[in-house]
């Protein structure tokens, strides 16, 4: 939350500075290549290219890569402590887009201004797990491999400027999807069946939490469930015309 905070101060500081540095294009750029810069401080690397349809519409594709950290704090789950080994989680994400530029400024011939549209999301993540909770009279600790595949769909709201003739910045500040998402967890442990009923109620609080109906997890050392969830998709792209 702290990070988050940041990049939207750090925004605000430096927008009226690149709002006045904005220039249209001189020539009929119609491609774009973009870094999330937000991704960064997540330990996930993210490119965006955007293709220029027309004055109003243009279509992206986005690849990431996650090297490393935690499990996100969605699933810290209550007494039960999760922490990821010193690998962490790996994976990747795809994310198609389609945008509609409202073209209130100048944008010339290149996308510019506000825009809306529409995305798609595959993540498949996939790390070794540390379950670490109370049982009886001690605290347990169990290592999981894990498997996390998200798909989803959301609308997206953005701003898009462009300055020194070429240059892009990309801000979009609402992107709320829905997913569905698959959980695979293979546990090589005697305590795997004392596990799995805690690992249930404690994700079934958080999804309460959410407004999200209860699922059950069968008590076994492989175990694979699906539920819903409602997300957040957030970006900086700092990218180049071509």
């Amino acid at each position: 939350m702290k990070r988050i905070a940041f990049l939207c101060f750090t925004v605000m500081l430096l927008l009226p500075l690149i709002v006045s540095a904005q220039e249209k294009s001189s020539l009929p750029y119609y491609n774009a290549v973009k870094l999330n810069s937000a991704g960064l401080f997540f330990h996930n690397i993210s490119t965006i290219y955007e293709r220029n349809l027309n004055d109003h519409w243009s279509v992206l594709m986005g690849a990431g890569y996650r090297w490393g950290g935690g499990i996100p704090k969605v699933l810290g789950l209550g007494d039960l402590i999760i922490t990821s080994k010193t690998k962490g989680l790996r994976g990747f994400s795809m994310t198609p887009e389609v945008r509609y530029y409202f073209d209130f400024c100048d944008c010339g011939e290149v996308p510019m201004g506000l825009y809306a549209g529409l995305y798609g999301r595959m993540t498949k993540f996939y790390g070794d797990l540390k379950f670490h909770y109370w049982i009886e009279e001690e605290y347990v600790d169990v290592v999981g491999a894990t498997n996390f595949r998200e798909l989803g769909v959301g609308i997206q709201l953005g701003y898009q400027m462009v300055f020194k003739g070429r240059y892009t910045l990309d801000i979009m500040f609402a992107g709320p999807r829905i997913s569905t998402n698959r959980l695979r967890l293979s546990v090589n442990s005697d305590y795997a069946e004392e596990l799995i009923p805690i690992l249930e109620e404690e994700i079934n609080k958080r999804l309460e939490w959410l407004g999200i109906d209860p699922i059950t997890i069968s008590p076994s050392a492989e175990v694979e469930t699906r539920f819903g969830f409602k997300n957040f998709r957030y970006a900086i792209g700092i990218g180049i015309l071509f």
